[in-house]
């Protein structure tokens, strides 16, 4: 690990310790809603500590890693909140995530125990751990009297680690971000650009294992702020504009592909809202121009990752949507108070405005490194040269200068893409679809624009000249990679060509145009006797989704190009035709029309008396 931060980034103080200050100015404000229910400052903090009363019962102690394998809820807050407070290191576990991914997050993080769901069984999670049901943690404690507001008395130090988040590896093996308790509790500090108040709400619609749910988490609590907590699963745009509404929503923190998806299909969402950050990849002008001119809000381009501890700079988009170049990259600005963002040169020196580099990062967001990786954390956290030189990380993001200092992300110096707003290696993804046993050797690139949405290409060859099923390789993927890393289309070579230096010529893999595909019969095309008006109508939804009349009612929907977004998209549209309620989650299972035309089917006949 590297050395000690400057004493001056220790100030942000603890997630404990701010949130107490919280809870005493605004005991009585409501610190968090669910659907109807809804917790004060001071319920929340109470609940929290009975929690982490029981946690130290279990035998948690200061410095334990904690798993949290729960969804969107009440308890899931009360139980992050406690893990902390009893002096432990959360560490989240994505329910929506294969066990094979789970297995290997547990076994990385080496935890101590994990707070499951009710009746869920640890079966899969790896051998010798200790499971504790949220609702046994959560409900009131009897010997503690009427809630005893804090928690176990544990000191806690700002550079305790406060999280430990995992991203892809492209060793194929999970990547554990420590982030210290100052790295988020910084966050408190009052940024002139946002202006956070106790009278904000905020939504927290990012998967808790990601890091962009720290910045509507944190910014919230610490804020003394509402955070609105919506149903578990991925909601649809009417959805997503239903709870906006409904609970008053002002700040909105969106990852650029759901932002172009609310602005094209239900710009009136933002109407009501007061701040949109706009994060993950580089954003549309185009999208962000519309959305200037669609609501008052003040809109903002944001850079942040994982080893920052979350968000990082900051970037105004311009009033006048007309300055907004179609062809230029947006800036993501200039830090947030406590950090320090700046391109440097190889050797660490200041590339001049306009020179590109690598973006590096330092101050009080600094990660603690990364976990059972010695030798990459010495590489990424670095120290500055010169006597007063702090630690500083290395992004690997290119980036370059305006004249008036503000930065602008110019690509990735390594294999890393983003995808909808996730951190993908692509060496992660080929090294799992090397697993399978008919593949030989694997390239896997991103392809696309921040218009179009980027999607995942597979290029490969095989072992004995045999083409795959394209729905095997997805079967294969789903088992040991998250949904964001299944690549959208998949092309086999007889050999990858090659350069002068005999290595792959990865600019001469493109994806080949789409093949013309039979039009649409009025049955599905494996003869299963779905009704032919009902496949019809729901391939005809999905080709307006996927923007293309390419389509065969009996090929998977991420064989044709289809990303989880386009899935939410699709949910809306099957319940303004249909009348039905599928979840995105499902649209993963009934994965082509013929499989949801019989869903629908299956839907409607349990509806009728």
């Amino acid at each position: 690990m590297p050395g000690a931060l400057s004493a001056d980034v220790s100030v942000a103080g603890t997630l404990t310790g701010v949130f107490a200050d919280v809870v005493a100015r605004h005991a009585d404000r409501t610190a968090l809603e669910y659907g109807d229910e809804r917790v004060s400052y001071g319920e929340l903090d109470r609940r929290s500590g009975e929690a982490a009363r029981a946690l130290r019962r279990a035998g948690v102690a200061p410095g334990d890693r904690v798993g949290l394998h729960l969804v969107r809820s009440i308890e899931l807050y009360v139980v992050m909140l406690a893990v902390l407070k009893a002096g432990g290191c959360l560490v989240p576990l994505n329910p929506a995530h294969p066990r094979p991914v789970v297995r290997r997050v547990a076994r990385e993080a080496g935890l101590a125990l994990v707070v499951h769901r009710d009746g869920e069984s640890l079966d899969g999670f790896g051998d010798g751990l200790r499971g504790v049901p949220a609702g046994g943690l959560t409900a009131r404690d009897t010997r503690t009297g009427p809630g005893e507001p804090g928690g176990p008395d544990v000191a806690v130090d700002p550079e305790d680690p406060a999280l430990l988040l995992f991203t892809s590896g492209s060793t194929g093996t999970p990547k554990g971000v420590r982030i210290a308790h100052r790295g988020l509790a910084r966050l408190a500090g009052h940024s002139e650009e946002l202006r956070i108040t106790e009278h904000d709400c905020f939504l927290q619609q990012a998967a808790f294992s990601f890091a962009a749910s720290t910045i509507e988490i944190w910014q919230s609590l610490l804020h003394g702020a509402r955070l609105v907590i919506p149903p578990p699963g991925v909601p649809t745009v009417p959805e997503l504009r239903a709870v906006v509404e409904r609970h008053g929503v002002t700040f909105l923190s969106l990852p650029c592909g759901l932002f172009n998806l609310l602005v094209d299909d239900d710009p009136r969402a933002l109407a009501g809202v007061r701040v949109i950050t706009v994060s993950g990849d580089f954003p549309s002008p185009g999208h962000l121009a519309r959305a200037v001119a669609a609501t008052p809000a003040a809109v903002y381009n944001v850079y942040g990752c994982t080893e920052g501890s979350s968000l990082v700079t900051v970037h105004p988009v311009h009033t006048d949507p007309a300055a907004l170049s179609p062809t230029e990259p947006v800036p993501v600005g200039r830090p947030l108070p406590g950090m320090t963002a700046e391109v440097l040169d190889e050797q660490l020196r200041p590339c001049p405005p306009g020179t590109p580099g690598e973006l590096c990062i330092g101050g009080a967001g600094v990660a603690l490194g990364y976990t059972g990786d010695e030798a990459l954390t010495k590489a990424r956290f670095v120290r500055r040269p010169g006597p007063d030189g702090g630690v500083i990380y290395r992004t690997g993001d290119r980036a370059r200068t305006t004249a008036e200092g503000d930065i602008v992300l110019i690509g990735r110096a390594d294999g890393m893409v983003k995808i909808r707003g996730f951190r993908v290696e692509t060496g992660a993804v080929e090294l799992a679809l090397r697993a399978h046993p008919d593949i030989d050797r694997v390239v896997v690139k991103a392809d696309g624009d921040a218009v179009s949405q980027k999607r995942l290409i597979a290029f490969y060859t095989t072992r004995d000249g045999v083409r795959p099923p394209a729905g095997d390789l997805i079967g294969h993927l789903r088992d040991t990679v998250q949904d964001y890393m299944i690549p959208s289309a998949f092309h086999r070579l007889t050999e990858f060509p090659v350069n002068v230096n005999g290595k792959i010529d990865r600019s001469r893999l493109t994806a080949p145009d789409a093949p013309s595909r039979p039009a649409a019969t009025a049955r599905g095309g494996d003869g299963d006797g779905a009704p032919g008006p009902l496949v019809a109508a729901v391939l005809r939804t999905w080709q307006d989704v996927i923007g293309t009349r390419e389509c065969a009612p009996d090929e998977g929907f991420l064989q044709q190009g289809g990303t989880s977004l386009h899935f939410v998209r699709l949910a809306a549209g099957l319940r303004t035709v249909f009348g039905v309620d599928i979840p995105v989650e499902e649209i993963f299972r009934y994965d082509s029309a013929v499989k949801l035309a019989r869903r629908i089917e299956e839907l409607r006949s349990a509806a009728r008396p």
